[in-house]
């Protein structure tokens, strides 16, 4: 597990020793021994030495990160360089990432991602379509102890459907469903629910075997009774007709929606 930092950058592998190398020649620049410098970096004593009586260039964009980097040790703010193994079909430019919190993979946050991509895989090519609404259909789920819109993911742009069944998605993001995390945030600590799925309300809803209340135009519980497993919104002026599927998990939420969809054909 990683334990979260105020700031977080990537550097390509084969540029993380450069980098090493020109903080060394930094901080010992600045009077710091080379016995420090090496606890600092994690480095043996003998490579930094060599480190900080070598003449290679480096370049302008890693000295300049370099700075920064020992600024901040300089004043006192630990340093910890992780190796992060990253995939994707895109080639990424440049030699520094920087990274969201929310986007480091930690223990919490891989849980979610995964929780979300199984929900998925249940609904997949599943024919939904009288629960397809006519905004987007997501899937969002939560942290526990979530407090804003960035400590939930949800579906990037939400699932995508194709003649009346879900297909596929873009990614997985935290803080991208404002409407669904604050539904969650909201009430979700209340109703014991973690993850939430919106589909289109069709009166057949109230009547399966799932528990069912209303929400108010502003959004706010009817009935104060807690471990519903579907909220209803009746609409309003410009604002869809919805039905809010809970659960414990995207899992658990995407279940549920099957049921219901079985129940109301």
């Amino acid at each position: 597990m990683i334990n979260m930092s105020v700031e977080v950058f990537l550097i390509r592998g084969e540029k993380a020793m450069l980098l090493k190398k020109a903080i060394a020649k930094i901080l010992y620049s600045k009077k710091i021994e080379q016995s420090k410098i090496s606890k600092i970096l994690n480095l043996s004593q003998p490579m930094v030495s060599n480190y900080c009586s070598s003449n290679e260039q480096i370049s302008d964009n890693i000295m300049k990160k370099a700075q920064e980097i020992a600024e901040k040790i300089i004043d006192k703010q630990s340093i910890n360089f992780q190796t992060c193994i990253t995939f994707s079909d895109k080639n990424v430019e440049g030699d520094f990432l920087i990274a969201d919190k929310n986007e480091i993979l930690t223990d919490e946050n891989s849980n979610i991602t995964d929780n979300l991509k199984q929900a998925f895989y249940k609904l997949k090519e599943k024919d939904i379509r009288g629960l397809i609404p006519e905004v987007k259909i997501n899937i969002a789920m939560s942290k526990k102890n979530a407090k804003k819109t960035e400590d939930v993911a949800s579906f990037l742009n939400g699932l995508i459907i194709t003649e009346d069944k879900i297909t596929g998605y873009n990614s997985i993001k935290f803080g991208k469903s404002k409407h669904l995390s604050s539904i969650l945030i909201k009430l979700g600590k209340n109703l014991n629910a973690n993850a939430i799925m919106n589909i289109a309300y069709t009166k057949e809803i109230e009547e399966t075997k799932f528990k069912t209340s209303f929400l108010t135009k502003d959004f706010k519980l009817k009935n104060a009774s807690k471990n519903y497993d579907i909220l209803i919104h009746k609409g309003d002026f410009g604002i869809e007709p919805c039905a809010y599927v809970l659960g414990k998990n995207a899992v658990d939420v995407a279940n549920k929606v099957l049921e219901i969809n079985e129940e109301i054909k």
